[in-house]
């Protein structure tokens, strides 16, 4: 007798989604598919649904069709706080850090729904301050008082501190030199080397696609163009409508 196996079920799958708001629809039949420690990258002009699909995928928004699955389970009946205990963690954008709170208060805050995880916490600050030392030499400064660069640092740290499996990055590079944008994503993608799935919405689709492994070019709420990030980052459409070249 023959032993079938299933095939594992992706990280993340959206499939035929539609997305209202009130009588406006702004995602069309949207699917997407990301696998286990995958970085995928989202990119399009502003109101092309980027945000949108983040939103969706956090449970801020709920589908009008399709499904939205992680690990094979329906997210559509979630709640927000229960997507997030299950292991997805949203950074939004311009970080939302606490300015009164400290560098260690925020990324305490961000440890609060596996507060009883004592073990895990201090492992995973080990990790943050890794990835990102300057939070260490500054875990007692106040967040209002870091450059725009830490400030995005701590909102990633405070993104891990959660736990998850698959993170979520919304415009990581808004307002960010060249410089530290460069160094972001190279943080980033070894957040993902650590065995975190990690998908990235970006107007930078240079930067995004530098790092990631597949990408989705999202016009109108659809999915215009997706493949490996390396092909799309030579496709003609791609190169003139996003990359300026």
């Amino acid at each position: 007798m023959l032993n079938i196996v299933a095939p594992e079920p992706a990280e993340l799958e959206l499939s035929h989604v539609d997305v209202f708001y009130g009588k406006a629809q702004v995602l069309f039949d949207l699917s997407i598919r990301v696998e286990r420690g995958e970085v995928a990258a989202i990119i399009g002009a502003n109101g092309a649904g980027k945000s949108t699909t983040l939103n969706l995928i956090i449970g801020r928004l709920k589908p009008s069709g399709g499904t939205v699955s992680f690990l094979g389970q329906p997210l559509a009946a979630r709640s927000i706080e229960q997507i997030v205990a299950g292991g997805i963690a949203c950074v939004p954008q311009r970080r939302r850090i606490f300015s009164t709170l400290t560098v260690m208060e925020n990324l305490d805050v961000g440890a609060y729904a596996r507060r009883h995880d004592k073990a895990g916490i201090a492992a995973t600050r080990d990790e943050v301050f890794e990835l990102f030392p300057v939070l260490k030499r500054k875990a007692a400064d106040l967040g209002g008082v870091l450059s725009g660069g830490e400030q995005q640092a701590l909102a990633i740290g405070r993104g891990l501190m959660a736990g998850p499996r698959l993170l979520l990055l919304d415009e990581p590079s808004m307002g960010l030199s060249p410089k530290l944008t460069t160094e972001m994503f190279r943080s980033i993608r070894r957040i993902a080397e650590g065995g975190r799935t990690v998908i990235i919405v970006e107007q930078n689709a240079y930067a995004a696609l530098g790092v990631a492994d597949y990408g989705y070019v999202l016009e109108g709420g659809s999915v215009a163009l997706e493949g490996h990030a390396d092909e799309l980052l030579q496709d003609e459409h791609v190169r003139d409508a996003y990359l300026g070249a």
